[in-house]
């Protein structure tokens, strides 16, 4: 089976899936792994992000022409155009340190919606799809099997996100509730990988205190073309503009963690 028009879906989406596989296998060769520089404090960068983030460039600029916003790059969104949002290598410290949780993140923005979107999970070597009403997918030369979200890990996944001020302390606060609730294993994996283990039903929820859309947007729509609930953590509905997500695999559970974060 083919992933193209005679599947229904979107040109956008196979060439997504293309240029992630893609980045993908350049990341897990590891060359340029041990290049580490810092952007900031806590914030590092290799010359894998780097050369990831160009080979997709040039694969769908190639295909579309459409603007791309980068992690490594930039670039700035335009107002009367599509736009690519592209996260390279999204958990760069666990790549750096040889961890193999991180992802690569690729979303099509159209207005204020993310329609399509692929991401490449280094830990297992698969590709996640989805499209707006369409559902989301395992993909290899095509959809393989429809992605559902699932709560039976009892597993949640809480990242600070490099909080600072009152929201550094708020995040303190919340994961030490979480914890005292006694109700789920909590993890923290410092990558929006999280993002597709609620997709694909290995967790049950991910909260992150602060995050860019840049980041998230691919998981986002994965999660909900997966039947999760998505919001901010003030339980309003996630977009483009909001810095801060709460991914879960049910209502139910959803309302018990917007519960325990209580107010920002």
């Amino acid at each position: 089976m083919t992933l193209g028009a005679e599947a229904g879906f979107r040109a956008e989406v196979l060439v997504a899936a293309r240029a992630v596989t893609r980045g993908l296998e350049i990341a897990r060769r590891g060359v340029g792994a041990d290049d580490v520089r810092f952007k900031g404090a806590r914030d590092v960068v290799t010359a894998t992000d780097v050369a990831v983030e160009d080979e997709i460039r040039g694969m769908v600029g190639e295909a579309f022409g459409f603007p791309v916003v980068g992690e490594e790059r930039g670039g700035d969104p335009p107002t009367d155009s599509p736009h690519w949002l592209l996260d390279p290598i999204c958990g760069t410290r666990n790549y750096a340190s040889g961890i193999p949780l991180y992802c690569v993140n690729l979303a099509l923005v159209e207005g204020d919606l993310v329609v399509a979107a692929a991401v490449g999970d280094a830990s297992t070597g698969e590709i996640l799809v989805a499209e707006r009403g369409r559902g989301a997918w395992t993909w290899k030369e095509g959809p393989q099997r429809r992605l559902a979200v699932a709560a039976d890990s009892q597993t949640i996944i809480v990242e600070e996100g490099r909080a600072t001020g009152r929201r550094r302390e708020h995040a303190a606060r919340f994961a030490a509730a979480a914890i005292g609730a006694d109700r789920w294993d909590v993890l923290s994996l410092d990558t929006t990988l999280s993002l597709a283990y609620v997709a694909v039903g290995r967790v049950a929820a991910y909260i992150v205190h602060v995050v860019s859309p840049l980041h998230v947007a691919a998981g986002t729509l994965l999660l909900t073309e997966a039947g999760g609930t998505l919001s901010d953590m003030q339980g309003s509905p996630w977009t483009l503009g909001s810095d801060s997500i709460v991914a879960s695999a049910d209502a139910a559970l959803h309302g018990e963690l917007l519960g325990l974060l209580g107010t920002p």
